[in-house]
């Protein structure tokens, strides 16, 4: 299964709706350098859209923990939504469930970015 991704931008927030199997960085690279250009815009919000997520291996972790670094450092946060079963797992065994902010639906995960983040306005 391959790696897709689809990039909304609503206001200042990235809402990020991944695709299949995530095994290794080279799969991501297009995916983290439109992650950077939206940061040169100033975007310091993403929500990450796991709903159609098949796989993820330790590899794919890492992006995702890439990810999160790169926007706590710009005083940004990650949340991510629609978690499948063998993935939660993954997050569980690894304790990234504990790293990670975790949200039901997008309303949800909305509410945390603007919680978390005070540039965030009218989602």
């Amino acid at each position: 299964m391959s790696f897709s991704f689809h990039i909304k931008k609503e206001n200042n927030v990235l809402i990020i709706a991944l695709n299949g199997s995530l095994n290794n960085k080279q799969q991501a690279e297009n995916l983290l350098e439109e992650i950077d250009f939206y940061f040169n815009e100033g975007v310091n919000a993403i929500i990450l859209d796991l709903a159609e997520m098949e796989y993820m291996n330790s590899s794919g972790l890492g992006i995702f923990i890439s990810i999160l670094t790169q926007t706590r450092n710009r005083n940004g946060e990650v949340v991510v939504i629609n978690i499948p079963k063998k993935i939660n797992q993954l997050l569980v065994i690894t304790k990234l469930n504990n790293v990670f902010n975790i949200a039901h639906n997008i309303e949800e995960a909305k509410q945390l970015v603007v919680k978390d983040n005070s540039t965030v306005n009218n989602l």
